[in-house]
């Protein structure tokens, strides 16, 4: 994987995907009704939903396009897209966003569809 972004705290920071960083992480003892992270992609996700949580993207800077139902979003620095739950999207790009979700990301919820 090509690093984008040096992670602002390498501790909490894993790999969701090929070239898909989180870091910052919220604990999830926390009891937060929502979580705050920051992403890193360098290339493109795969389709997938999250069946409890909306979704709001942040682009902090690069470039994302995201396929989300029937609609194509082309995003940049400052831009943000909110994805309802249970709502099929991918996305790819060069790009940090932050991400918000809520109620609070758990990857027990998300269902990722490869090829």
């Amino acid at each position: 994987m090509n690093a984008i972004f040096i992670p602002f705290n390498k501790e909490n920071s894993f790999e969701v995907e090929k070239n898909y960083v989180i870091d910052n992480y919220l604990d999830k003892s926390s009891n937060l009704g929502y979580s705050v992270v920051r992403t890193h992609l360098n290339g493109n996700h795969p389709l997938m939903k999250n069946i409890i949580s909306n979704r709001t993207y942040y682009i902090i800077n690069g470039n994302a396009s995201f396929d989300v139902e029937n609609e194509h979003f082309k995003l940049k620095q400052g831009d943000t897209l909110t994805i309802p739950k249970d709502t099929l999207y991918k996305f790819e790009g060069i790009f940090d966003a932050i991400l918000i979700s809520c109620p609070a990301f758990d990857e027990k919820y998300d269902v990722i569809y490869r090829d």
